[in-house]
């Protein structure tokens, strides 16, 4: 008697090995693809740094204008807008001008040092399966917003933000806890991913 050995042949073997590589390759790209955020964001508060620094001239321009001409129009207004002011051998000229511009512009420092700690600080990213909201630059926090304990996410724009064209998405929890997305650029589409992606959970299989 003969025994007969069944073989595979290299077609056969090329062919199993072509059924196999797309599931691979399916599962490779899922994983890719659940690691691939659908947004990321940040605040984006270089509008505002332009505003604010708007703001500071128009503001500068107009009072120092007014008061130098006080200084010059009448006589009691000498006293309180004084052309020049001697401090021991140094003459400084325009004192109240001076002091009206420093002030000005260390208000504006203060608003835009604000706005960059708020930019520095503050990540955000919408993945498939969650929202990421990340904080701080030394000390960090990470909060993650699953799909199951999400409410609601509610768009605030006030007249400041409608004017640079920016928005506060506010996202709520089931638990009553919030995350405040400051500054958002094109608000309404971001407000819109959140509540799609949210809303309708990606089950992994």
């Amino acid at each position: 008697m003969f025994k007969t050995k069944l073989l595979t042949s290299p077609t056969n073997a090329v062919r199993s090995k072509l059924q196999m590589t797309p599931k691979a390759s399916d599962n490779k790209r899922d994983a890719r693809r659940s690691d691939t955020p659908i947004w990321h964001g940040k605040p984006s508060v270089g509008s505002f740094v332009i505003i604010y620094g708007l703001i500071a001239m128009v503001s500068i321009l107009i009072l120092v204008t007014l008061e130098y001409i006080l200084s010059l129009s009448f006589f009691a207004a000498r006293y309180v807008f004084p052309p020049s002011v001697r401090s021991g051998g140094l003459l400084i000229p325009y004192p109240v001008e001076i002091a009206t511009t420093i002030v000005i512009l260390a208000f504006f420092a203060f608003k835009v040092m604000g706005l960059v700690i708020i930019w520095a600080t503050n990540r955000y990213d919408l993945m498939p399966d969650g929202l990421f909201v990340n904080r701080g630059i030394i000390n960090l926090e990470n909060t993650f917003l699953s799909p199951i304990a999400f409410s609601d996410a509610r768009l605030v724009r006030t007249w400041s933000l409608r004017l640079a064209g920016r928005g506060l998405i506010i996202v709520e929890a089931n638990d009553g806890r919030r995350f405040y997305l400051r500054y958002i650029k094109n608000p309404l589409e971001v407000q819109s991913l959140i509540r799609k992606n949210l809303s309708h959970p990606t089950i992994k299989t």
